[in-house]
């Protein structure tokens, strides 16, 4: 598969790119940067939530890809690659710094609410979620009432609260993880808004 990134004002293929790289180094480099920069950070901040944290990961990307000479080794599937790169990347940065990526959040959500047997049964349950989420720390509260009750961005909270979007994330992170630790039906019951 040729992948095709516009250059001014003609087309330009991955082929090309790497053709670029064995004939000038430095211009192959430039045609590299030109077509996948802003895309792979894009791609990045998809899934880090974060555009400094993004453009962190493509410069380190193409850092890497510059001095141990990946252009001489990557024949085919220079997309492919630099995606798969990034999304790694990002996934790791995600892990490294304990937040919660978007899949975990849905595998909660598809819990079997079978599990919670009659309204006596929820209303016990929703008791035990109030009663968890007053040992939360109050910043670690407020994150998880504005995000999860309220439904507002992370941006939108840090900037309310005077933090960073990353500080809230770790905050989030940590309330789902001391929820989840106590009891799945509690992160359940609080992402479903009881």
């Amino acid at each position: 598969m040729t992948v095709k990134r516009k250059k001014e004002s003609y087309m330009i293929t991955d082929n090309e790119i790497l053709e670029r790289f064995e004939v000038d180094k430095e211009s192959g480099f430039k045609l590299l940067f030109a077509a996948y920069y802003v895309p792979l950070c894009l791609y990045s901040v998809q899934i880090t939530d974060s555009f400094e944290q993004a453009k962190d990961i493509v410069q380190d990307l193409f850092i890497v890809f510059w001095e141990k000479k990946l252009y001489q080794s990557i024949k085919t599937n220079l997309h492919n690659y630099l995606y798969s790169s990034v999304r790694h990347s990002s996934h790791a940065f995600l892990q490294k710094n304990k937040f919660i990526p978007i899949q975990e959040i849905e595998e909660i959500i598809h819990f079997p609410m079978e599990e919670i047997q009659d309204m006596e049964d929820l209303e016990e349950q929703k008791r035990r979620l109030h009663e968890e989420l007053k040992k939360l720390s109050v910043q670690e509260y407020k994150v998880v009432n504005a995000i999860i009750i309220h439904r507002k961005k992370y941006k939108e909270v840090a900037e309310e609260m005077g933090i960073s979007v990353n500080t809230v994330k770790t905050y989030l992170s940590r309330a789902l993880k001391q929820l989840r630790d106590s009891s799945p039906k509690l992160t359940l019951l609080l992402l479903l808004g009881f």
